[in-house]
């Protein structure tokens, strides 16, 4: 196999860029469309573009680094995956990692609206393919491994916000930049507690979830906890931004509905788990302000 076919084959089986980059253009949409109308800017606008590409490098070098932190757990558990099968190996992930970081530093240094804020979201997630230099007590911790990776989030979408607010000359308060980023991030949580939630009998001995350290009702709590905390930030959110105020309704209906069906699971689980509804709950999350916001983006023109 080529250089080529070996990262073709990857990206294909496991750096999925193609729903990686969806994503960080639909939140660098949201987030536009979002400052354009609570700053009273008609219609739309492409200056999400910089910082959806940003993010989205920064996405794959998370993704990337992953490789190499968990090379030795996927060859015990998973070895058809590329890496531990030898179709891929640890050099051209490195020149990959190389790449991306060059292209996100690029995208940054043509448009330097927040500079500061992409080298501070870098650096933390440089620190995370680290293990912020505590590999032996992080690796196999997978809560202590959650809590301390979880604030990338917070770094990427700070960056994505502080680059739009700056590049239309406007800005906006704390609270709002604080509520905003726990609407993109707190559920995306919520999904990764919940895909790695097996039921007991799907359980691998030796490969650590959330269910095996915390039982898999207990998981399905902390889950729970965080779509909760996901509905309260979104009560927060509607007050802060006038132009979303009328979505209090709907957003709390999706939800109250993911709840009901971790309550539901929990009581008698009816698939493996509930990863596939954390997915499609993220996508209503996000996708519901989204078309919102452009519609009255589209009758302001």
């Amino acid at each position: 196999m080529t250089f080529y076919q070996r990262i073709r084959c990857y990206c294909q089986e496991q750096l999925e860029p193609g729903p990686r980059l969806f994503v960080s253009l639909v939140v660098g949409l949201l987030i536009e469309l979002l400052v354009r109308q609570e700053k009273g800017l008609p219609g739309f606008g492409v200056k999400f573009l910089a910082p959806s590409f940003g993010t989205f490098f920064l996405l794959l070098y998370y993704r990337i680094s992953d490789e190499f932190k968990d090379r030795h757990t996927d060859a015990q558990f998973f070895p058809d995956r590329p890496l531990p099968s030898g179709r891929l190996k640890l050099e051209y992930l490195t020149v990959l990692l190389i790449c991306v970081s060059v292209f996100g530093g690029l995208v940054n240094i043509l448009s330097p609206y927040a500079w500061a804020e992409y080298s501070l979201a870098f650096g933390f997630t440089v620190l995370m393919g680290k293990w912020f230099f505590l590999e032996k007590l992080l690796s196999q911790n997978r809560l202590l491994a959650f809590l301390t990776h979880a604030p990338v989030g917070f770094f990427l979408y700070w960056y994505a916000v502080t680059y739009l607010l700056r590049s239309y000359g406007v800005d906006w308060a704390f609270t709002q930049t604080i509520s905003l980023i726990g609407f993109i991030v707190l559920p995306g949580l919520s999904w990764e507690v919940l895909r790695k939630t097996y039921l007991p009998e799907d359980e691998r001995p030796g490969y650590q979830v959330y269910s095996t350290m915390l039982g898999f009702r207990g998981a399905l709590l902390f889950a729970g906890l965080l779509v909760l905390g996901t509905l309260l930030n979104n009560l927060f959110l509607v007050v802060q931004f006038v132009s979303l105020a009328s979505l209090s309704g709907l957003l709390l209906s999706v939800n109250l509905g993911l709840i009901s069906v971790i309550a539901a699971h929990a009581v008698r689980p009816r698939m493996r788990n509930l990863k596939p509804i954390a997915e499609l709950y993220m996508a209503l999350h996000l996708l519901l302000p989204l078309l919102f916001l452009g519609y009255g983006a589209y009758v302001s023109r």
